[in-house]
Formats: structure tokens, C-alpha cells, sequence
């Protein structure tokens, strides 16, 4: 996607070190935030770690989502893993994340101090000092330090199972890390990714032809440019030009020379949904459609496992068991991570999360920590749930799993249960999207013109995605949903073909295997199913 550069004049990486703007500085500050939005863009980051330490300022001042370490995505990525399992966090240096902690803490409720996470820093990596000396870094001299610094790491810790790159020059050696760990990456350009996802038009499902198209091309970027002459020459580092007006987005045949030329591809990602034994017809973007998905996805259904039961939190000891055994199936079968067709599933992310060694994630509401940082506490989100009575079987596992607060007045929750023909939803019936996609709209609209100060939408339902490019072109809002969610994940095992490690991963062939309910299972189990 595009992307627009503005620079702070007098903004040093020792200034953001310090976690201390001077006056001037931040006013200058404010005005490229300001600048950012009146250009257009949908989501602002920066591009050193240590601006996390103006992440509270910064939200106040924008109206778009603001995420200015890679850090956000911590309590997502936390709530996804057993609380046994543990999270490398890999800095420039290991004393990087000082700063943050505080701001963490204070800003999403997330404290990094704890056992389970393992900061390490790549200070002593050969070729990485190139970083702190403001030196083009040698990717290639640098990646197997790295790698051979991770490998250690794990050996020592097995228990790890996910990596967070927290430095903004770390996302060169994602790809390198995913191939040789097995493990999930996540890193700046994960978060970036998740914000922008959320503002794009998507073509699988929904309203089409509301967004335009880019063109692939992005433009050329001097330090400096976007500045006033004024404003260039308060700048402390000069601008070098260079030739070019338009940089390519890079593809496959275009990165560095870095490629091994015998190396073991890897299947491409594969999601993994627990269904409940519930059959209905799934329209375009609902969960249970298989062509919602850019990847490979593989269906389980849980004989016993009936919607009353999901809604009521309790399983039975048979479907409990169940439920065990399909979570061990999807991974036996390599899925990289776990999701649910029902938003009532997220009471039984404990259980799942205890079994996977994968992340689960078995409601959109996890989502809802990483939304909610990227504005100001003065903002609200609009949660769209298929009944607003849903949330409330979640409530306790929210909180205890992602500390997110259903009470919390910045979150407003809505249910569709009155718009015509949504109902079809809760008897199980086909849904006309079509027909529904209005009302849907309408009573956004609504909603939005009582509470101007709505920054953003989560759709809880997991029957709601195929109504959130409709929202997003009728609302200019970022709209988050279950399938957002699924892809946040997966990217995270993904292949990034625009940079780093390439060729290890074999191309997904955007053909999704037909599903009928109750395929995937033995007759025994299949007799068991009362849908």
C-alpha cells in the first residue's frame, strides 16, 4: 500500500532515547501528525521504537489510529498463547525497552516486565552496531547472527513460542526467522499491516469497486521532503539527494541476492476453525465460507458442541473432550493457527490456548486491546455484535485474557437483532447480505451521529464481515473484524515477499478444498453430529 513520509525537525533518536520532547519540538511534532491526516493517511507510525514514549500525546492529537512501536501488538499476541508459553521480544539493544515499559503499562494496561517474556538485544550481533552508528547495515553479513542468536535463545527456552521484533530495523530478518524457528513473527510492518487492513477494500467478499486502486508505485523520499524551506533548515542531519522520482514496490525478482539456492520450502500457512455443530448456509466473508480466506483453511466441527452450549460457557465432559481432540487434529495437520465460528468460543480460549502449542484466537475481541491503544481514552470504539446480550458470557474471559473491560465507557456495544433480515442469523437460515447490508449501515450511521467521537468498529459476530467494506466506505472508519483478526495472525507465519528471506515458502494455489459439515471426521464421530 501507499505510504507518506513526514519528518520532525530536531526529533533525535536521543530526544526520543530520553522519552523528553522539548516545547518546540513537539509542536513540531503535533503539526506532522496534523500534516499526515490532511494528506490522507489512514493509520500514522514512527520509525524508531523509542517513540512509544510519545504514544499518549500522540493519540491525543490524531483522529486516525496512532501505533508508534511495534510493541502495540504485545497483549494480542499474549492472549493468544497459553500463560505458560513464553515470547522473545528482540531489541537493537537490551536495555531498549526501558522507556516503553511505563508507557505500556499506563497506555494498554500491558506490563512487559513479566517472566514470560525475554528481552534480548542484538547489540553484539557482528555487523548490527552499524544501527546505533547510523550506518547503512549489511542484511546479509548481519542475518545469521541473528538467527544464531534466536537459535540460542530457544534452546535455552523451548517454552518460547513467538517472536516480536521490537526495533524498526528488525523486520529485514522476519522471514529468515520464520523459516529457521517455526515460529510466529511479528514485527513493525505486521502492525502497520493490521491498522491499514482495516481501511482496505476487500476484494474476496462485500462491497466492491468502492475503493480505489493502488498503483503499486511508491514515491520517492528525501529526508526532509514535505518540509517548508523553513522548516528543512532546522533540520540537524542533511538530506543526501538521490536520483528517481518513483520507487517500484519491490517483488520477488527484485530482492536482495540473500536467497539460499537449495533450501526446503515450507507449506504456506494454513488457519485452522473450530465449528460448531451447527450447519447453516455461510454467506461470502463469514467464517465458515472457505473463499473468505487468502490461505488455506482447514474446517473442524465438534459433534455435541451446540451454539446453547457455546452461549451458556460449559461444556459438556464428552464435547469437552471433543473439543480436544479437534484442536490436536488441526494441529497434527499443521494449521498455524486456531480460530472459532462462533464469538461464545472465546470462553473456551483458555482451554484451546492450553492444548495449542499455535496461537488461538477464538474471538475478534481479541483484537480489542490492540484497537483501543491506537486512540486517544477519550475515543470510543463501536463493538457490533449480532445481539448486545452476547458479550456478556465473554466478559470474565476478556478481561482475564487480553484485560479488556466490556464495561469500559470507551467501548459501545450494539447489537444487529432488530435489522430486517438479520434474524436469519439467529434461526440458522441463509442470509440475504444484500438486503440486510442497509440496515446494517443505517444503524451505524445512527449510532455514529450520537457519539461523533467513534474512532473506530469492531464486528464481534463472526456472521458480521461481510458487511464491513460497506462500513468502511460509508463511515471512512477503520472496521476490524474476525476475518482482520485471522489474517493478523497468519501474516505472522506468512512469507513477506516485498523484503528479506525469501523462496522458503511455497506459494499458497488460491484454491480452498471443498468443505461439507462434518467432513474431516471419522463415521463415528460424523453419527454424533446433531446438525
Amino acid at each position: 500500500y501507499d505510504v507518506y513520509y513526514r519528518c520532525v525537525p530536531g526529533l533525535t533518536f536521543e530526544m526520543c532515547q530520553s522519552g523528553q520532547f522539548t516545547e518546540l519540538v513537539e509542536r513540531r511534532f503535533a503539526d506532522a501528525i496534523k500534516h499526515l491526516e490532511a494528506r490522507g493517511a489512514s493509520a500514522i507510525t514512527g520509525d524508531c521504537d523509542f517513540m512509544m514514549a510519545f504514544q499518549v500525546l500522540a493519540r491525543k492529537i490524531a483522529s486516525k489510529p496512532i501505533f508508534m512501536s511495534s510493541m502495540v501488538q504485545c497483549p494480542i499476541i499474549a492472549a493468544s498463547l497459553d500463560p505458560d508459553d513464553d515470547i522473545l521480544i528482540l531489541t537493537a539493544n537490551s536495555e531498549s525497552l526501558k522507556p516503553q515499559k511505563e508507557i505500556l503499562l499506563t497506555s494498554c494496561g500491558f506490563d512487559v516486565s513479566k517472566e514470560r517474556f525475554h528481552i534480548h538485544g542484538c547489540e553484539d550481533v557482528p555487523g548490527f552496531e552499524a544501527v546505533s552508528l547510523g550506518q547503512k547495515v549489511d542484511v546479509e553479513k548481519v542475518q545469521p547472527g541473528i538467527l544464531q542468536l534466536v537459535k540460542g535463545i530457544i534452546k535455552e527456552k523451548p517454552e518460547i513460542r513467538a517472536i516480536l521484533l521490537e526495533c524498526t530495523e528488525l523486520p529485514p530478518y522476519a522471514d529468515a526467522l520464520r523459516y529457521h524457528t517455526g515460529l510466529p513473527v511479528w514485527d513493525a510492518i505486521t502492525a502497520a499491516d493490521f491498522y491499514v487492513t482495516a481501511f482496505r477494500d476487500e476484494p474476496r467478499f462485500g462491497q466492491q469497486d468502492w475503493q480505489r486502486e493502488w498503483d503499486g508505485q511508491q514515491e520517492a523520499y528525501e529526508l526532509g521532503d514535505h518540509l517548508t524551506k523553513d522548516e528543512q533548515a532546522l533540520l540537524v542531519n542533511k538530506a543526501q539527494k538521490n536520483l528517481g522520482k518513483k520507487v517500484e514496490a519491490l517483488s520477488k525478482g527484485q530482492q536482495i541476492e540473500q536467497i539460499q539456492k537449495k533450501v526446503r520450502r515450507q507449506q504456506a500457512p494454513i488457519l485452522g476453525v473450530i465449528r460448531l455443530d451447527y450447519n447453516y448456509p455461510p454467506a461470502p466473508g463469514d467464517v465458515d465460507f472457505p473463499g473468505t480466506y487468502n490461505y488455506d483453511v482447514l474446517f473442524r466441527v465438534v459433534p455435541g458442541f451446540t451454539f446453547a452450549m457455546a452461549q451458556s460457557g460449559q461444556l459438556s465432559e464428552d464435547v469437552e473432550q471433543e473439543f480436544i481432540d479437534a484442536v490436536k487434529w488441526l494441529e497434527m495437520r499443521g494449521v498455524a493457527g486456531i480460530t472459532g465460528d462462533c464469538g461464545f468460543m472465546m470462553a473456551f480460549q483458555p482451554l484451546a490456548s492450553s492444548i495449542a502449542s499455535v496461537p488461538v484466537f477464538m474471538s475478534s475481541m481479541m483484537q480489542s486491546p490492540m484497537i483501543s491503544v491506537a486512540f486517544d481514552k477519550y475515543d470510543k470504539v463501536l463493538i457490533l455484535t449480532a445481539n448486545d446480550e452476547s458479550l456478556k458470557p465473554q466478559k470474565e474471559t476478556l478481561l482475564r485474557q487480553c484485560g479488556f473491560n466490556v464495561d469500559d465507557q470507551c467501548f459501545m456495544i450494539v447489537g444487529c437483532q432488530n435489522v430486517p433480515g438479520f434474524n436469519a442469523v439467529a434461526e440458522g437460515r441463509k442470509v440475504d447480505v444484500e438486503y440486510v447490508t442497509p440496515g446494517i449501515v443505517y444503524l451505524v450511521k445512527q449510532h455514529l451521529k450520537k457519539h461523533p467521537s467513534v474512532r473506530g468498529i469492531l464486528l464481534e459476530c463472526t456472521e458480521l464481515p461481510p458487511y464491513a467494506d460497506a462500513l468502511r466506505d460509508e463511515t471512512g472508519l477503520p472496521v476490524f473484524d474476525a476475518i482482520t483478526n485471522a489474517d493478523f495472525f497468519i501474516s505472522a507465519r506468512m512469507d513477506n515477499p516485498r523484503f528479506g528471506f525469501n523462496q522458503w515458502q511455497l506459494g499458497w494455489d488460491g484454491i480452498q478444498d471443498t468443505y461439507e459439515f462434518g467432513s474431516n471426521l471419522s463415521f463415528k464421530r460424523a453419527s454424533k453430529l446433531l446438525s
